[in-house]
């Protein structure tokens, strides 16, 4: 039975889903993951003459070029060698702006190579609890919530207590703040972008405070707080699959289980923000009478119309949410105010 080759209707369906596997993987497992996943057939000569069409390469040349030689110290600190940053899409904007984006990666492999060589970060079964859940996330997931319907006062209440467990989590120099801030600015902007910004600054200035101002995440997050809100959200993705290149390079004992631990995490906090209050209220009464609670599923994102980062729904992420389902459940926080997260089934 001859091969049926990707057509061009084919090429167009999946073109996000190639791109976001291409700035991660080689090509060759590109190719294997679409066979396997989407019966999606192409020759590497096809990939190369369609990703050149796109605009699509693994490197620039001037991501190389301005990546600065490494200090005395910093050779002293990384055990892993350095790797060119990926190229960034032109629809982040203009040059200026991918520059921007460029110098976020850069600060954010040295907030992960420095920190993680002296094997504070090394994996363990605390360390996988936390990427399998966030509460201080799931807050801000539901703060969210709360503005949405208008509950200004509960929300600004329960925003007031994440900013507490962020100083906590700030001293501890968790890995996971830089997407945990990311994905919390995120949803405060489809609140409102002066929320967003407002947010940001003020953990900018926290981290100044407990950690320093030279600091590779107080620098973060400055360079965070000079992109636009359309290079914020558009790089989301691009900003996940460097983390998870970085955590897999430099934290030891890093393996495909946390990869998808923290993929899964992520896909359910985005899932929980799509919840409208009304249904935030429904899921309230039930959990008072013990009624069965909705699983969280991929379903549901794959209905979403709105804004939302490619990260909750690259076809890695969906893939692991029938494997590993969750129940949403309520958590009862400060008098009365009760948040939403998940619990693995």
């Amino acid at each position: 039975m001859p091969t049926k080759w990707a057509t061009e209707a084919d090429w167009t369906k999946h073109k996000d889903t190639v791109i976001s596997l291409y700035r991660q993987k080689s090509l060759a497992e590109v190719m294997e993951h679409m066979q396997r996943e989407h019966q999606f057939r192409a020759t590497a000569r096809m990939y190369k003459a369609r990703l050149k069409t796109w605009r699509i390469s693994k490197y620039t040349k001037r991501s190389i070029d301005k990546i600065p030689p490494a200090s005395v110290d910093d050779a002293t600190v990384s055990r892993t060698p350095r790797r060119p940053m990926p190229s960034i899409d032109p629809a982040l904007g203009a040059p200026g702006s991918q520059q921007k984006v460029l110098d976020c990666l850069k600060i954010l492999e040295k907030y992960i190579n420095v920190k993680s060589t002296g094997g504070r970060w090394e994996v363990s079964s605390t360390f996988m609890a936390s990427l399998q859940h966030s509460d201080w996330l799931a807050q801000i997931t539901t703060v969210t919530i709360f503005l949405k319907g208008g509950r200004l006062q509960d929300g600004f209440r329960l925003l007031g207590g994440c900013f507490e467990a962020c100083k906590t989590n700030l001293k501890t120099e968790s890995p996971l703040l830089t997407s945990e801030i990311f994905m919390g600015a995120f949803q405060l902007f489809t609140i409102s972008p002066s929320l967003g910004w407002s947010f940001l600054k003020y953990i900018r200035d926290l981290s100044g405070i407990v950690l320093n101002m030279e600091h590779p995440l107080f620098l973060l997050l400055s360079k965070y707080l000079t992109l636009d809100k359309e290079a914020f959200a558009n790089c989301s993705d691009l900003f996940l699959g460097c983390f998870l290149d970085l955590m897999a390079r430099c934290v030891p004992g890093w393996d495909q289980s946390h990869r998808g631990a923290l993929l899964l995490t992520t896909g359910r906090i985005f899932l929980l923000s799509l919840i409208e209050f009304s249904q935030y209220e429904e899921l309230t009464r039930k959990s008072k009478n013990h009624e069965t609670m909705p699983l969280l599923l991929g379903q549901q994102v794959l209905q979403y119309q709105g804004q939302l980062p490619p990260a909750a729904t690259r076809s890695d992420t969906l893939s692991l949410y029938s494997l590993f389902p969750a129940r949403i459940k309520v958590v009862e926080k400060w008098g009365g105010i009760n948040y939403l997260s998940f619990e693995v089934l």
